[in-house]
This record gives structure tokens, C-alpha cells and sequence, in this order.
């Protein structure tokens, strides 16, 4: 490879060995920053010199030295090279009988020099000693004392040195050779971009699709690193090139340059490496360990060699070798450095907790962690991590929000800061852990239990209690908040912002702002049923459809919200609105999988498990489950009973009773029962003992959700309906009375009318009432049931309506109803009911699903999908004609329409979930 721009200077080289041959004595001092081609120029005047007869002494000074050129095998000093280290290579490097008298290391310096003058007089002699500024004191007294005494001897002393090693006060070492009169200083600097783009270029002779200042920002124009970038070109057709590899020739060239470099050097190199874009004068200074004075000449140091442009790396490259060249815990050492200089800089959160956690790793053993501040000082770690998750999370980074938080916490002493940090951490890794998130406030509530909380942790934990579901649990967090409250304790209301949205430019903060306003004591259980029905609600709080939809359009997923988002979920699920509840899941589902959260997945598809079930598609239902249990596999917490609950009712109500009673082994957590989530375990076991034959087992697993369900001010029917649930039990049982007490209470409370559990308590209704007056009972279920769109608990009130009609003799018109009522359990999924209405009957229902004859009864007008919808369902053309207050003819005639527009035939073809009003 061509000396690109070095002519001037071997121009000068060759100049001092002309001098040498003509039979005057030279000295050279040929200097530049490391890599710049200090070593080059002295190995080609040794070439040289050699091939034009000269006896040639060839060594680089420091203990790691390459042997000499030319030189025969020679045992390698040890590391701390004794006195005369330099000298003994040199002489080494002579060869055999060179020297009239056997001349060693120890020699004096006189006789050192008698031996070169002796040794020139036969042919000029090249004495080259590279690295000067690691030569021991005792060899470069004997090249000094060399330098001094001969004068007109052919002999030409070069000496190599790398600008900047020594400390700015040291002397240089080449200082003792500047007396003599032939002495020369060769300065050698880095390349021209051009030049650098030249040298940089592959022996193929091809372009490099980077431009010469590309090409330059990487190398800094250093030839040491053009020559490593050129064996990092990429084979044709690869990319844009060159793109320097880990531990590849670039990124040692890079750490070959910084040890040449010096100590300082190194330090402010690893400095800038872990400051970045954020480093300074006042910051590098305090993280390399040195002074203000140090740092300057370290940086014009790293300048010359090219890696800095001002108080920056010129490239992410180079700070990635300075990093991987660190031993690993003087990296974590230089991280915390970092991080205390930013922080008393006044720099952002980000900035300082992205230094702290590469410090400490995750997963990795405990770093040296930042030194104890002043007595009252603090810590002031974990309150820059915290900040930095809350602007994380701002930023929808939930995975560094959590890496802050954890941080934060391992760093924090025990005592009261612990707990906020704790807890928020708990609220924040539900996004993807739900167990980990309940195991999180473990110590809490002992902390609590012992009495040790404030009002606001109190209140926090509280909180996300119920958001957990972990009902008692948050009623005494919530309870104990208060009582410090009411003593006067600062802190902000256990209920804040759990009955209303978040406004929109709310922090997206796991942890609420504390309030000073003082509030009122006591009603602290009134206050915990408010907090429940506000995230677990009963009732849409006199809100529609409509209005639930229009907050699920404008609240975006966030941490933030998310509560918020179940909450109005729920209300869709539990108000009957189970199609839009599905709709929205999905929806939602996607986006947190986007967002990475299995967390959030696994909770929107239990709501979405639940809206199947409630809507019957026990096959959805349970596919919607599973993907949830899946999301989250063994760290779903109280979720996973939940979701198992719902497969054991699909299971069951399929008559899958093997399955279910499988999943019925599984164990549960202990917490479950301190859990809302209970409450559908509870109902799910009492439904397999009430398929299984076991009535009283069933009624104890019912009666036992209706108490959990009033202590917790869930008992509203709409959204456990235990009362008919405990009445079917009696029913088996044969206790009428009691069933009949139980149907009428339900339908007494506030959400008892709903359209579910009114048309599920008239069900059963009849079954108590006499035979002559079960089909009107039956009738009006059915029309509650077609309102609320849950087609399994249709099937079911068809099927009692067929048999309540068979008894009463109307056996054709109950023949129908029976066929609707298979065909409408089989496309649900459930055999049982199947086998229950037709036994023995087998093969494939007629394809309606959900929505078809909605869509279909679009193409009729009002009053013939107000005939369908009523002839679909089993009436007469004449209960039709008495119901709309028309005649039996105009029934006949809207009934030929309806069967040519659908492009059915018979009665029995009508879809089932036509949606009709039989007002006339």
C-alpha cells in the first residue's frame, strides 16, 4: 500500500539516512498520535537501510513489543521489562560476530557507544527505536549518552514517539536528543479526507458507495483505521458499506490506537463512550476520574489521533469499542460515574436513568451502587428512575417504565420511600405479568397489616387492589387510608379518579399525585362500594350503548386508561350488549399485542370469553380463553381461574363434563377468594354439579356467590344473577317455595327487569306455575332473551315452551319449537341441550349464524319482520293476527312476501335472531 500524503516526511527520513552514509551522525524524531504512521515510517527506513548494507537495531520500547525486524528468534522479556529492556533487543538484534567484543545489556554507556562507533566503521549503522515514550529510563540514558558522543560516525539514531502520552507537566522524552546539531523533528499528522477515502478503498480497486466525508466521520482521517475500515468492505452486492463488525479489524484498530494512547487518554475515551450526546468539559472530567487540565490534553490527545470531534466520539463505532475493550465492572463503575454527573449537571431524568440501568443490568449481579449522598441528602437514584418511567410511559414505553421502576426499587433502602415505588411498579408490570404484579404486594400488605403504611401508599395500594379484583384486600388498604386521613395525615382521597375518565392531559403515572385537601372520615365502607361498582359496575350508571361507545372511541390505550376501558367493557357485557362488547375486545386485543402487553391481553380476552358465553357461543367462548391463558401461560395470577371458570361453564353447558371436571382439578391461588374473580369460579362449579346431577352441591356453590357478592356490593342481578342460579338448584331439589322466594327477589332489585335474568326468572317461573299457564310465561321469556341475545338461554326457554305446549295438546306447534330449540343449541355448541330436547338426533344445524337474520330482515318492511319475527319463534298465523291487530288474511300475505324475499320455503326456515317490535 502507497505512504498516501507521507512524501514530505520519508522525503525527510531519507534525507537524515544520505546524511548517514555520507558519513555524519543523525538524529530524527519522527512523532504523531498513534495509528497516525510513526511505526511505518521507521519500519521502511529500516528496510531501507538494510537492503543498502547498514547494520539495522530495530526495537519497539514497552513490555508488549513486536520482536525487531529481521531479528532472530528472541525469548520475550516479562511484562514489567527490567532496566535495559530497550537496550538488551538491540542488541539482540545484531547479528552474530557483529561486534568485535561481546557487548551486553549491562554495559555502560561509553562502552554502548564505543561498540557503535566500532560497528560503523565497517558499515553505516540504523539504530530505530519506535514508542520511545515507553522506553526504561536505563536504555534511553545509553541512546541520549549515544546521541552526545558521536558526531562524525555514520550512524543515524531514529526515534518514534506517540504525541501525548506523558502527563502535559512531564518532560518529553525525546528532549534529551534536541542538543545535537544534525537533530530533526518529523511531524506526522493525520490524512486529508481524500486521501482518507483513498487509503480506505479495497485492493479491487472499487468505489465505496459511502462519500468521502462519510468515510472520514468514521476514521478520522487516522491511517491505522482507513487500512482496518478497507478489510470491513462488504462483498459486492451485500449494502452500502463499510459497516464495521464487533471485534472486527476497525474496532481493534480503534482499541490499539486508545492503548497507545495513555492512560488519561483511555479514561476520557471511556467517558465520552458512556456520556454520549450528553457529554461536556465539566462531566467527562468528573466521570474519567481526572482534572479539568488532564481532560483537555486527554481530548487534544484522542483529537490528533482522530477518534473526537470536540467533546465528542467521532462515531457510534468507536464508542462501541471503547465500551466492549472495558472490563465489565469498570464499565458499570463508569455507568454510575455517569449518572452522578448528570444528575448534579442538571441533566433530564431520561438521560441519567438510561446511565443507572446500563449500570445495572437486569439479571445481572448488583453493580457498585451510587455512593451514599450527604446526611439528609437522600438517595437520589430511585427519584430519577421513578420520573423517567413516568416520561416513559408518556412516550408509550412501557418496557423502559418497568426497567426504571425495578431498578428504582432494588436501589431503595427499606422504609416509607420503598412502598410508592413498589406499588407503582406492581401497577405498571400488570401490562405484562399479572402475577408478578400480585406477588409485588406481598410486602405491602404486611406492611399494611403491621400499621407501617401512610395514607397515601395505603390509599395506592387500595387502588390497585381493585383493579385487581382483590376486593377485601382493597376495602382494608381503603379503609386504613382513610382513618389516617381523618387523623389528619396528608394525603390525597382513596376514591380520586375512580369514578370518572382521567382528563386527557393527565400524566400517564403509575402512581396518583398526592392531595393536601383534607376530607371528610368515616364512610369508609359506603366509600369502598362506590370504588367497586365504579370498576367492576353492575349497572352502565345511566348510560346506553351509545354513550359507552362514544368513551371506548375517544380513550386511547394507555396505561392511564386502561381501567377505564374494562370498566366500560364490562358495562357492554353486562347491560346485554355482548355483540359491541365483542366487537370492541377484538379491536382492543390487536392493539395490546401490539403493544407487546400479554398482560392487558389476557384481561380483555377474559371480558371477551365472557361476552361469547353471555351471547352462547360456548365454542368462542372457549377459543377466546384459551388465547388468553396463552398470552400470559403461567403468569396470569387471578386471571387464569377466571378464564378457567369460563371454559368449565362452556365445557359444561356443552356437555363436555369430562373436560370440565379436569379443569375443575386444577388448584387455585389462596387470594382467589379475596378475588371478584370468585364469583364466576363459584357460579361455574355450581353449574357442573347442576348438569352432573349434584343440586346440593350446586346450591351451596351458589349461595355462596350471592354473600360474596353482597359483601362486596356486587349483588345486582345483571351482573350475577345467583338467585336463579340457586333457584334451578332448588328446583332439582324440590324446593318450590323457596325457588319461588329467590325468582321474585331477583326480580325486585334495581337490575332485576333486565332483559336477562327477567327472561331467565320467567323461565323458571314456569316450570313452578301451573301447565295452562307455562306457555305464556315462556312466551314473554323468550321475548326478554331474544332483547338480550343470549341464543343458549333461548334455546333453553324454546325447549321448556315445547314441552309446556306439548303437555297442553298443542303437539304440532311444540314439534316446531323443539326442532328450533336443537337447532339453536346445536349451533351454539351444546349437545347436552341437544340431547335434552331431541334425543338421539344427530347431524349439523342449519347454518344461522348470529346477525344473519338481522341482516336479512333489513329487506323486509315493518310489518312483515314484525309476522317473521313472531312466526319464527312458533305463533299461530292467529296469535300473529290477534297480537298486531290484523287478520289472519293479511298474516297469510305478508308471510308468502317474507318466504319469497329470504328464499325460504316453511316456517321452519325463519333465522331465529330476527330483531322485531310487535307494537302494531
Amino acid at each position: 500500500m502507497l505512504f498516501l500524503e507521507r512524501e514530505a516526511e520519508w522525503d525527510r527520513l531519507r534525507g537524515a539516512w544520505q546524511r548517514c552514509t555520507a558519513g555524519d551522525t543523525a538524529v530524527v524524531l519522527v512523532e504523531g498520535a498513534a495509528g497516525c504512521g510513526t511505526t511505518r515510517l521507521l519500519r521502511r527506513l529500516a528496510r531501507h537501510a538494510a537492503g543498502h548494507g547498514a547494520y539495522v537495531l530495530h526495537c519497539e520500547a514497552g513490555p508488549a513489543a513486536p520482536p525487531p525486524l529481521d531479528a532472530p528468534p528472541l525469548d520475550a522479556p516479562p511484562l514489567d521489562a527490567p532496566a535495559g529492556g530497550v537496550l538488551r533487543r538491540l542488541l539482540h538484534a545484531l547479528p552474530a560476530g557483529a561486534l568485535p567484543h561481546p557487548v551486553t545489556s549491562a554495559c555502560s554507556p561509553q562502552e554502548w557507544a564505543a561498540a557503535l562507533g566500532a560497528l560503523a566503521a565497517r558499515a553505516p549503522v540504523v539504530v530505530c527505536v519506535d514508542d520511545l515514550q515507553d522506553c526504561d529510563p536505563h536504555s534511553l540514558g545509553h541512546l541520549a549518552h549515544l546521541s552526545r558522543s558521536l558526531a562524525d560516525v555514520p550512524v543515524l539514531l531514529a526515534l518514534g514517539q506517540v504525541l501525548g502520552v506523558r502527563p502535559p507537566h512531564a518532560p518529553a522524552p525525546g528532549a534529551p536528543f534536541l542538543r545535537h546539531e544534525a537533530f530533526r523533528r518529523i511531524r506526522v499528522g493525520r490524512l486529508s479526507p481524500g486521501a482518507a477515502a483513498r487509503a480506505a478503498r479495497p485492493d479491487d480497486g472499487t468505489a465505496r458507495d459511502l462519500p468521502p466525508a462519510r468515510l472520514y466521520d468514521l476514521t478520522g482521517g487516522n491511517p491505522l483505521l482507513c487500512r482496518a475500515l478497507r478489510e470491513e468492505q462488504p462483498p459486492p452486492g451485500t449494502g452500502p458499506g463499510p459497516r464495521p463488525a464487533p471485534d472486527g479489524p476497525f474496532l481493534q484498530a480503534v482499541t490499539a490506537c486508545l492503548r497507545r494512547s495513555g492512560a488519561p487518554a483511555r479514561q476520557l475515551a471511556e467517558a465520552l463512550a458512556v456520556l454520549g450526546q450528553d457529554a461536556s468539559a465539566e462531566r467527562v472530567a468528573a466521570v474519567a476520574g481526572i482534572t479539568a487540565r488532564t481532560a483537555a490534553h486527554a481530548r487534544d490527545v484522542l483529537d490528533a489521533v482522530g477518534l473526537v470531534a470536540g467533546w465528542r466520539l467521532r462515531h457510534p463505532a468507536v464508542a462501541a469499542s471503547v465500551l466492549a475493550a472495558a472490563a465489565p465492572g469498570d464499565l458499570a463503575a463508569l455507568y454510575v460515574r455517569a449518572a452522578r454527573a448528570l444528575h448534579a449537571g442538571g441533566a433530564g431524568a431520561a438521560a441519567t436513568a438510561r446511565r443507572l440501568l446500563l449500570a445495572h443490568p437486569p439479571g445481572h449481579p448488583p453493580a457498585p451502587a451510587p455512593a451514599p449522598e450527604p446526611p439528609g441528602a437522600g438517595h437520589w437514584a430511585p427519584p430519577v428512575l421513578a420520573e423517567a418511567a413516568r416520561q416513559a410511559l408518556l412516550e408509550d414505553d412501557g418496557a423502559l417504565a418497568v426497567d426504571c421502576l425495578r431498578l428504582a426499587v432494588r436501589l431503595s433502602p427499606p422504609g416509607p420511600r420503598l412502598w410508592p415505588l413498589t406499588l407503582q411498579l406492581a401497577a405498571l408490570v400488570r401490562r405484562t405479568d399479572p402475577a408478578q404484579a400480585e406477588e409485588l404486594l406481598t410486602e405491602p400488605l404486611r406492611a399494611l397489616a403491621r400499621g407501617e403504611l401512610g395514607c397515601a401508599p395505603a390509599a395506592l395500594l387500595g387502588r390497585i387492589l381493585l383493579t385487581q379484583g382483590r376486593i377485601e384486600q382493597a376495602g382494608a388498604a381503603l379503609e386504613h387510608a382513610a382513618r389516617r386521613r381523618a387523623a389528619g395525615e396528608r394525603g390525597e382521597d382513596p376514591l380520586r379518579g375512580l369514578l370518572t375518565p382521567p382528563p386527557a392531559a393527565a400524566p400517564a403515572s403509575a402512581a396518583p399525585a398526592a392531595s393536601a385537601v383534607p376530607g371528610p372520615p368515616g364512610g369508609v365502607r359506603a366509600e369502598l362500594r362506590a370504588a367497586t361498582a365504579a370498576l367492576w359496575p353492575a349497572a352502565p350508571a345511566g348510560q346506553d350503548e351509545t354513550a359507552v361507545e362514544r368513551v371506548l372511541k375517544d380513550t386511547p390505550l394507555t396505561h392511564a386508561t386502561f381501567d377505564l376501558v374494562l370498566r366500560e367493557i364490562r358495562t357492554l357485557v353486562h347491560a346485554g350488549h355482548g355483540e359491541r362488547a365483542v366487537v370492541w375486545c377484538q379491536k382492543l386485543q390487536a392493539e395490546a399485542d401490539r403493544h407487546r402487553t400479554p398482560g392487558w391481553f389476557a384481561a380483555l380476552g377474559l371480558l371477551h370469553a365472557q361476552a361469547l358465553l353471555r351471547l352462547g357461543d360456548l365454542r368462542g367462548a372457549r377459543q377466546a380463553a384459551a388465547a388468553a391463558t396463552a398470552a400470559v401461560e403461567d403468569r396470569g395470577g387471578l386471571l387464569l381461574p377466571a378464564l378457567v371458570a369460563v371454559e368449565i361453564t362452556a365445557c359444561t353447558a356443552a356437555g363436555h363434563y369430562d373436560e370440565a371436571a379436569r379443569r375443575l382439578e386444577l388448584p387455585v391461588p389462596d387470594a382467589l377468594f379475596d378475588s371478584v374473580h370468585a364469583l364466576e369460579v363459584l357460579r361455574a362449579r355450581g353449574h357442573y354439579y347442576l348438569a352432573t346431577q349434584q343440586p346440593a352441591a350446586a346450591l351451596a356453590e351458589f349461595l355462596d356467590a350471592g354473600r360474596l357478592a353482597g359483601r362486596w356490593a356486587l349483588d345486582h342481578p345483571r351482573h350475577l344473577p345467583w338467585r336463579t342460579d340457586a333457584a334451578a338448584a332448588l328446583l332439582h331439589l324440590g324446593e318450590h317455595a323457596r325457588a319461588a322466594r329467590l325468582i321474585a327477589d331477583q326480580a325486585a332489585r334495581p337490575t332485576g327487569r333486565d332483559a336477562r335474568p327477567h327472561g331467565t326468572g320467567l323461565r323458571l317461573r314456569a316450570a313452578l306455575a301451573p301447565a295452562a299457564e307455562r306457555p305464556r310465561l315462556l312466551a314473554r321469556a323468550l321475548e326478554e332473551l331474544r332483547r338480550c341475545g343470549d341464543r343458549l338461554e333461548h334455546a333453553r326457554a324454546l325447549a321448556d315452551l315445547a314441552g309446556a305446549l306439548q303437555l297442553t295438546g298443542e303437539g304440532s306447534r311444540a314439534g316446531m319449537l323443539a326442532h328450533r330449540a336443537w337447532q339453536l343449541a346445536a349451533d351454539c355448541g351444546a349437545q347436552a341441550l341437544c340431547e335434552r330436547v331431541l334425543p338421539g338426533r344427530t347431524g349439523l344445524p342449519a347454518k344461522h349464524p348470529a346477525g344473519t337474520g338481522a341482516l336479512r330482515a333489513g329487506q323486509l318492511t315493518g310489518p312483515e319482520q314484525r309476522v317473521a319475527g313472531l312466526a319464527a319463534f312458533g305463533h299461530t298465523n292467529r296469535e300473529i293476527a290477534a297480537r298486531l291487530y290484523v287478520t289472519t288474511s293479511t298474516v297469510e300475505q305478508h308471510l308468502t312476501k317474507i318466504y319469497r324475499k329470504l328464499g325460504i320455503s316453511r316456517r321452519s326456515e325463519l333465522p331465529l335472531d330476527l330483531e322485531y317490535d310487535d307494537t302494531p
